[in-house]
């Protein structure tokens, strides 16, 4: 008979459990039965019940900690009668964190890691099978107190917070980060099911993808279990097992069998597809996806167990062999050198439970949206559901998995090492399946941290996680799933004999532009490959102002400051603006919301302009972040509630696959276009200029040349990701009024991916008033402007235009919401429209904007009305750079 599988879903209750209530508890809770839902986690059965205010809302996280310091007991009934199947287990895909199971009392598991799946055999204890409904219990203890015993056994171990994460595998962030809540919850957050089975049943399945001369090579690992209680043949032997394996899929079915003695557990079955359809990331190809079946049968062909999948074949590679520079780290798919355009991920919800298929399609798509191809799942969250890394094979988006461990020391005793190692095997064995994944990488800053804030002070010769980066996770990667590549760290070098975060050699986190520096100075270095960078905004107004509700709402009022988690965040936002916009009042949060949105989208795009045009001494940058798990000041370019921020626009068009940007000519400005490997030499000095990779080992050396603004001189560069570019470029240098003072049209000629960069004659490449001067420059609908001068010090003039709204419908002729044309009569800087701020779902399309006089921009704005368009086209509802400077 083939397995069956009974999940349990309805019918549960938690109750609070033990004698002794925690500090902050609510009267009554003693003895109360709460209808529970699962998958879930204790905080939203709370929250239904009225026991407990929604954290997330203004300041409500203090008086909520209390939950995670109590012990709850989850319970409903069960049938584990055996139906004529010889094994009943029941299976938890993930039990967050600390329980003890029984039945009827018996017990039957017990768990410490919310990162592993369990089985457990659900026979009573004299060890037969045990009969009709018996009563489940899921006993969770409060994490805080196994963190604890461990950190009494293993002894401190420093990090950033004072809070005890790295002594309990489960999810850090919990705990609280430095753009989250402290929500400590419990619970099963993923199915629970009951399972019956006879003879054998799949235990694991592993299919290992590759391309070798255009065939598809599918290796199938698969390791089966077996009941112990099968019927013998009549030499009192265990019968034989076969094992089929089909690929189906773009007209064509591939079918492999292999046949298990009763002495194997385990085969390889490989399957090969001629002329497969490859799978590419998003923007190089096509997302091709077979399905594959694994089906075990008796040798008389009754099916057991079957497993289906889909995935799709690639071949992958990172290159980091040390060349002139140092070493690069290369993500190549099926050959091509990819031009990484990532962002960092974090749980998408603090109750990670609640994030549903639809959510991260949702935030996975709008990524798509904005041009991004790879997704980095960083270490301080979970391993994301199959949905996640499903919907990343469908839509093209490359995943970089961080292991678990993140910003700390992480004690190597037990019983944390064993749940490290099975909570590796168990993951890297069920992601494999899926293209999109390419990376493995160990840890999150700890090795760069241990160096630069002096652990090993503290530590001693304690162990704190360096054994799991070098040698435990590299073997199990090698051993469980030898097709991906395994990092140590991120940021690493390469070597231990290397600074963790060095420029020259693989990845690079870039924190001291925002922690300690303005953003200008991301153009001192050109790191290899950039795995997080990033600057501060608020959340969009509307998620900002649902979720604080102090009046008259200031930058420096309670609820505000309280959804701010960064160490010293709101004097890093303050000393942020001074620079380039100047003080902020703490009264005026209109002109604080909209400048720090400003602020963001131009720190992020000095970055990525920077480095994205050195190419290919750099092939990689990822923001962070892309998403938030509740309404609070981060690096995001999405919000909690899904509402773009303007950094999510601008991201648009910095990781589009045409890039055009002004920059200062420094000693960076040797770049490379780049065509099937060819040189090209430099062209006369108003084109193009290229050099190959070992020119760059020459001519590039740290740091910003001296007057890198005011009238220093500039020059536009040109990324084309993945084809050559034949274009013009429009520069023209302009007052502030919007009178031409100069303006010029140069050829620009790609003959492949790479960089071409255009000197700018003198009339239009060096500025006579740093005051009153802008450059512009056009390509194709391409736009890039260099400001010379801080805003602050610039002379601004009113900026005047004009509007127009035409109602936008459906397909049943329903109101949805207008298009807004702006006209400028004036030159218009920064042009931002919020609809949010007048409709609960007001969207646009367009972040800030930057016209000419006589220039005409339209705004697609969704979700509000006709009767909304004289608040839609008033102040601060749509702003420019001027008003918000008080000009």
């Amino acid at each position: 008979m083939t397995l069956e599988r009974e999940e349990l879903r309805d019918d549960w209750t938690v109750t609070i459990a033990g004698d002794a209530l925690p500090a902050g508890a609510p009267d009554g809770i003693a003895g109360r039965t709460i209808p529970a839902t699962v998958p879930g986690q204790v905080h939203t059965d709370l929250q239904r019940e009225g026991l407990l205010a929604d954290p997330a809302f203004d300041r409500n996280e203090d008086a909520g900690k209390w939950v995670g310091r109590a012990d709850w007991s989850y319970q409903r009934t069960v049938d584990v009668d055996p139906r004529g199947f010889e094994r009943v287990d029941l299976v938890c895909d993930g039990l967050d964190t600390v329980a003890e199971l029984s039945l009827d009392g018996v017990v039957v598991g017990t768990t410490r890691n919310m990162h592993r799946r369990y089985r457990f055999d659900a026979r009573d204890s004299t060890g037969g099978l045990g009969r009709g409904s018996k009563t489940l219990e899921i006993l969770f203890e409060s994490p805080y107190r196994e963190a604890g015993r461990v950190a009494a056994k293993a002894g401190s171990m420093p990090g950033p917070y004072d809070e005890p994460f790295p002594y309990v595998r489960k999810m850090a962030s919990n705990f609280g980060w430095d753009w989250g809540l402290t929500a400590v919850t419990s619970g099963p957050w993923r199915p629970v099911a009951i399972e019956r089975w006879s003879t054998a049943r799949l235990r694991d399945v592993r299919p290992l993808v590759d391309v070798e001369a255009g065939e598809g090579v599918l290796d199938a690992h698969i390791t089966v279990e077996r009941s112990g209680m099968n019927d013998l043949d009549q030499d009192g032997e265990d019968d034989d097992l076969v094992l089929v394996v089909t690929v189906s899929g773009h007209d064509t079915k591939q079918r492999s069998r292999a046949q298990l003695t009763p002495k194997d557990d385990e085969t390889v079955v490989t399957v090969r597809v001629p002329e497969v359809q490859r799978w590419w990331p998003r923007g190089y190809g096509a997302q091709d996806l077979y399905d594959v079946v694994v089906e075990l049968q008796t040798v008389d062909g009754e099916v057991l167990d079957r497993q289906t999948s889909r995935t799709g074949f690639r071949s992958t590679r990172i290159d980091t062999t040390a060349d002139r520079i140092g070493k690069p780290f290369d993500i190549h798919v099926n050959g091509t050198l990819i031009d990484v355009r990532g962002v960092n991920w974090i749980p998408d919800d603090v109750i990670v439970s609640r994030v549903s298929r639809a959510g991260v399609t949702s935030r996975l798509s709008a990524a798509v949206d904005l041009n991004a191809n790879l997704v980095r799942v960083w270490g301080g969250g979970v391993y994301e559901s199959n949905d996640f890394y499903e919907v990343c094979d469908e839509l093209g988006l490359l995943v970089w998995q961080d292991f678990l461990f993140a910003c700390s020391a992480y004690p190597e005793v037990e019983p944390i090492r064993s749940e490290v190692i099975a909570e590796a095997r168990d993951n890297v064995a069920r992601l494999a399946r899926h293209p999109s994944l390419v990376l493995w990488n160990g840890n999150n800053e700890n090795i760069w941290l241990h160096d630069v804030d002096g652990w090993g002070d503290e530590l001693g010769d304690r162990g704190w996680g360096l054994d799991y980066y070098l040698d435990l996770l590299p073997t199990i990667v090698d051993a469980v799933d030898p097709s991906r590549f395994y990092t140590v760290a991120s940021p690493w070098s390469g070597s231990e004999s290397l600074f963790a975060n060095d420029v020259d050699h693989e990845t690079h986190h870039s924190w001291d532009v925002w922690n300690r520096l303005s953003d200008d100075h991301y153009r001192d270095s050109v790191p290899r490959f950039v795995s997080e960078f990033g600057w501060q905004a608020p959340p969009a107004w509307r998620t900002l102002r649902d979720a604080v509700t102090d009046e008259p709402m200031r930058v420096d009022s309670p609820g505000v400051v309280h959804h701010q988690k960064a160490a010293d965040g709101m004097a890093k936002l303050a000393r942020g603006l001074e620079p380039r916009f100047g003080s902020v009042d703490d009264a005026d949060l209109d002109r604080w919301h909209y400048l720090t949105q400003l602020q963001q989208t131009r720190a992020i795009a000095t970055g990525v302009e920077h480095w994205r045009t050195h190419w290919p001494r750099n092939t990689g940058v990822v923001v962070w972040q892309l998403n938030d798990l509740w309404p609070v000041s981060s690096w995001s370019a999405i919000d909690s509630a899904g509402r773009l921020k303007p950094l999510a626009h601008e991201l648009r068009r910095l990781y589009d696959d045409v890039l055009l940007t002004i920059r200062p000519v420094t000693s960076f400005s040797a770049t490379v276009e780049r065509t099937g490997g060819a040189d090209h030499p430099a062209s006369s000095a108003s084109g193009t200029e290229t050099a190959d990779l070992g020119d760059l080992a020459d001519t590039l050396s740290l740091g910003v040349s001296p007057g890198a603004f005011g009238n220093a001189p500039i020059e536009v560069a040109v990324r084309s990701t993945r084809a050559g570019h034949d274009s013009v470029v429009r520069v023209r240098r302009i007052t502030l009024e919007g009178a031409v003072l100069a303006e010029v049209t140069l050829p620009v000629h790609l003959s492949g991916a790479g960089v071409a960069v255009v000197a700018l004659p003198e009339s239009v490449g060096v500025v006579d008033d740093p005051t009153n001067e802008l450059v512009v420059a056009d390509m194709d609908w391409r736009r890039a402007v260099w400001t010379p001068a801080p805003d602050k010090d610039l002379r601004w003039t009113p900026a005047r235009y004009r509007t127009e709204t035409t109602p936008v419908t459906d397909e049943s002729g329903t109101v949805i919401g207008v298009d807004l044309v702006v006209e400028a009569e004036t030159l218009v800087r920064d042009l931002l429209v919020q609809p949010d701020r007048i409709a609960e779902n007001g969207a646009v399309d367009r972040g800030f904007m930057t016209l000419l006089p006589g220039e005409r921009v339209p705004f697609r704005v969704l979700g509000v009305t006709p009767e909304d368009v004289g608040a839609l086209t008033g102040a601060p509802v749509l702003w420019s750079l001027d008003r918000a400077l008080g000009r």
